[in-house]
């Protein structure tokens, strides 16, 4: 699979499905399609398929071909997006993915999960009540409206053809959007079922590795530019940083006079009395290593950054500070275990469906160069 799931439409959000922001480029004019075009599809045009076949199946919720062609357009557009922005090339199906990996079948998987991903959200929605609200229902009539407004009744249709989609699951794919944000915001409810309490969230931040951690930081960079300061002024700041330290070890109460030696020496702009709150990796590695060496309300050595030198105190676990943090992380990996959890079933159809065929399809109705 591409690195966290780049690609995601449901998860990350990434992609808005009006006609007006759609990801692949539209020609200035429609041209036109018979009415076997437009019931076929892109999807028949590229591969043979009727774009109304069923694809794949998920608790008796189905989805037709025409959804798989859109995820493969969206995810060639996408990936061919982020080789340009960082490679500088484009995306050619004929060569691996960089660091390996056959392009096409990685599309073609990818594309899949995202159509399993949408039936299994349609599911979860069902199985909590939740619904798209009045006023996005309002919102996409209304876009609606102002698309027909725009292109004409024929030329709104050819725009969806152009997508690889029919009106039907165009409408879907809005919904699904939506849908998204509805069941986001009932998980973030109080009192709603999807609601995680904070005691679930705090167990499971502690189970992923969240730490909290306080440090008196003397900064041996200034804090603007990085710069490192002079060695005279470096050795002042270990020669504190010495005596600091052997202050707290020999005092009858570290944890007090840690935060009264903080507030009078630290130079940490952004310090909270309260700690980071922090999950592996999130902090420079010198530092995450000596926080998470130390036992809770354990004092380290001087541990060197590139910031300076610092003397960390590990908390017990921030219970709020965690749970706020955790809280939307959390709920992707609920929405991603539903999903791993789900058994889709697979049409046999999908051998049929050749990513550069159908990439080629979108791009030439759409007039791409």
């Amino acid at each position: 699979m591409l690195k966290n799931r780049l690609l995601s439409a449901l998860l990350a959000a990434a992609v808005s499905f009006s006609l007006g922001a759609a990801i692949l480029r539209f020609t200035p004019a429609a041209p036109a399609y018979n009415p076997t075009q437009l019931e076929q599809g892109i999807t028949y045009d590229a591969v043979g398929v009727s774009g109304g076949e069923t694809i794949l199946t998920v608790d008796g919720n189905t989805a037709p071909a025409e959804l798989l062609t859109y995820q493969i357009g969206y995810s060639c557009a996408y990936l061919d997006y982020m080789l340009r922005s960082f490679n500088g090339t484009g995306l050619d199906l004929s060569e691996p993915l960089p660091g390996g990996g056959d392009a096409r079948q990685t599309i073609l998987d990818e594309s899949v999960d995202l159509v399993k991903q949408q039936l299994v959200l349609e599911n979860l929605a069902e199985r909590y009540g939740v619904t798209v609200s009045a006023e996005d229902e309002a919102g996409m009539a209304e876009q609606r409206a102002a698309d027909i407004a725009q292109f004409g009744e024929e030329g709104y249709q050819a725009e969806i053809y152009k997508l690889g989609l029919s009106e039907a699951s165009y409408a879907r794919m809005l919904r699904a959007e939506a849908l998204y944000q509805a069941f986001h915001d009932a998980y973030n409810t109080p009192g709603n079922a999807l609601y995680a309490d904070d005691d679930v969230l705090h167990a499971y931040a502690a189970g992923a590795g969240y730490i909290t951690a306080d440090h008196i930081l003397l900064s041996t960079v200034d804090p603007a530019t990085m710069e490192p300061l002079d060695d005279e002024t470096v050795a002042e700041k270990r020669a504190l940083a010495e005596d600091l330290l052997a202050r707290l070890r020999s005092s009858d109460d570290p944890l007090a006079d840690f935060a009264a030696l903080a507030e009078e020496y630290g130079e940490d702009p952004g310090r909270d009395a309260a700690g980071y709150t922090f999950a592996q990796g999130d902090m420079v590695e010198s530092f995450d290593a000596a926080a998470r060496a130390l036992g809770e309300n354990e004092i380290s050595d001087i541990v060197e950054s590139d910031y300076g030198y610092h003397i960390i105190l590990r908390r017990p676990l921030d219970a709020a500070a965690a749970v706020e943090i955790v809280r939307d992380t959390y709920f992707d990996v609920f929405f991603t275990a539903e999903v791993d959890r789900a058994e889709a079933e697979v049409s046999p159809l999908v051998e049929r469906f050749d990513v550069a065929a159908i990439y080629d399809a979108l791009r030439a109705a759409q007039g791409a160069e």
